[in-house]
């Protein structure tokens, strides 16, 4: 070494768990974000809006757009098997799972607080969690 000692690197256990859930995730979410623009631009199913009309109405707003071809919003596509099936569905899911991200390491951050003992910082990450949940399923904004 040159003339100076190493560093130890330490992390703890949560930050372990935080960080092999946050590789897994977002190496699962890659490859599945490839399979759902693959899906979608080669038409390897059905897709709910064709590529040319997306293509034809970039100048409006989502709300727009939506309003305009009479689509569902936010977690209706995912209603049934049936509207899940599609092209686009399939690439809207993979970006869904990686705004989940959080909450999975999270959710393993709650289990090692849990295994450890360490009450309040599993009823911060618990909150945490909740709160992230809560604000995901859209049931404060849900009618505006």
């Amino acid at each position: 070494m040159s003339g100076k000692e190493s560093e130890r690197i330490y992390a703890d256990r949560v930050q372990v768990a935080y960080a092999k859930t946050l590789d897994f995730v977002s190496h699962a979410v890659m490859l599945l974000m490839a399979i759902g623009y693959l899906a979608y631009m080669l038409q390897l199913l059905p897709l709910t809006v064709p590529v040319e009309t997306v293509a034809g109405n970039w100048h409006l707003g989502a709300n727009e757009l939506q309003a305009k071809l009479n689509l569902s919003s936010g977690w209706n596509c995912f209603a049934s098997l049936p509207a899940m099936l599609h092209g686009d569905a399939l690439s809207y899911a993979s970006v869904v799972f990686l705004s989940m991200a959080t909450i999975l390491c999270l959710a393993m951050a709650v289990a090692v607080f849990f295994s450890e003992k360490k009450w309040l910082y599993l009823a911060i990450a618990t909150l945490q969690v909740v709160v992230l949940m809560v604000a995901a399923s859209g049931v404060v904004t849900r009618g505006h």
